[in-house]
């Protein structure tokens, strides 16, 4: 398990894009239909990774 951890260290927001592209295609050829809240969810992980990202930056640059 840890070595998943350190292995999605700096891909989340990535991962997370992805999956949004690919879902985003599916649905656009009609292969599969995502529920409306699915893309609620997705964004606001995304967000939530994006923010973690700018605290982890935050913390390097105020710490010397």
């Amino acid at each position: 398990m840890e070595n998943l951890l350190n292995w999605l260290k700096g891909k989340k927001s990535y991962i997370i894009a992805l999956a949004m592209v690919v879902l985003g295609f599916l649905q656009g050829t009609d292969i599969l239909i995502v529920p409306e809240w699915v893309w609620g969810i997705l964004a606001a992980l995304g967000l939530a990774t994006l923010r973690a990202g700018v605290t982890k930056i935050g913390d390097a640059i105020k710490t010397p």
